[in-house]
């Protein structure tokens, strides 16, 4: 059958038990290969899903470490019929040096797994500063946003294959992004912040995937002072989380929630 969208293809399954077995249609979600080019460089090949593009590219240029505001682009051209995308940066030559430091051009997949980020090399602990917040906000409503969350993507009702992620502030969701892979999903968000000039200073963001450290990197890099996924973290996530003042949780589900650091930020219930 011909496929639907940019996002999911239908394929012909054989459903299968001890018992019994039929065939089916069912959408399964589509990888979509982007290779981003800096000043004429290619530096990363990313498999992710084909949506909100400008914003992937935006998030990743800026959790990587290769800018730190907006202004420093010049122009971002996505060409999603050859599965590129050509970013200019104002200054034409720090990019080479910040490849130079790496090991050259990455493929990141949609498991994230044994490829660094160019901010794997580049950081270490003394470029990065503990979080100077004092945000907080009542366990209550983490939960009711966690619960209205998972409720919240038409795609992985309709393929059960997509990472969602979604940035709160105390009134209520402010946008979702969804993405093949948990990474991604969070750069998506990040470059819709920076695009719209959102203050991530009192925001929460939360994630349907579990918490590895490099992710924690990209939270500290944006100043989110509350991470919440419905999956669990790492050991050296939580580690990093308590080191730099990121409030981290997990486990999110129904009516319960593990914190795993910096549990001040979340108002607990009275217990009578």
């Amino acid at each position: 059958m011909p496929e639907t969208n940019h996002i999911s293809k239908t394929h012909k399954i054989l459903l299968c038990s001890t018992d019994t077995q039929s065939e089916e249609y069912q959408e399964i979600l589509m990888e979509y290969k982007l290779s981003i080019y800096v000043n004429h460089i290619r530096y990363v090949n990313l498999i992710c899903t084909h949506k909100n593009l400008y914003e992937l590219v935006l998030g990743n240029l800026f959790t990587e470490g290769i800018i730190q505001e907006i202004s420093e682009i010049k122009s971002i051209e996505i060409a999603e019929d050859e599965g590129k995308a050509y970013v200019e940066l104002v200054t034409s030559d720090v990019f080479k040096d910040l490849i130079g430091a790496t090991e050259g051009i990455r493929t990141v997949t949609t498991a994230c797994g044994k490829q660094h980020s160019i901010s794997y090399y580049l950081m270490n602990d003394g470029d990065l500063k503990a979080l100077d917040s004092h945000f907080t906000i009542r366990l209550s409503k983490i939960i009711t946003y966690m619960n209205e969350f998972q409720k919240s993507s038409d795609i992985y009702k309709l393929t059960r294959g997509i990472h969602s992620c979604g940035l709160y502030d105390s009134q209520g969701l402010l946008y979702l992004m969804e993405d093949i892979g948990r990474h991604n999903a969070v750069d998506k968000v990040l470059g819709y912040a920076m695009k719209h000039g959102i203050d991530l200073s009192n925001t929460i963001l939360v994630t349907s995937g579990r918490v590895p450290s490099d992710m924690i990197l990209k939270i500290i890099k944006a100043k989110i002072p509350i991470l919440v996924a419905r999956s669990v973290p790492t050991d050296a996530a939580i580690e990093m989380a308590n080191k730099f003042n990121i409030t981290l949780a997990g486990f999110a589900r129904g009516t319960r929630i593990n914190l795993y650091s910096n549990e001040q930020r979340v108002l607990l219930e009275e217990i009578r």
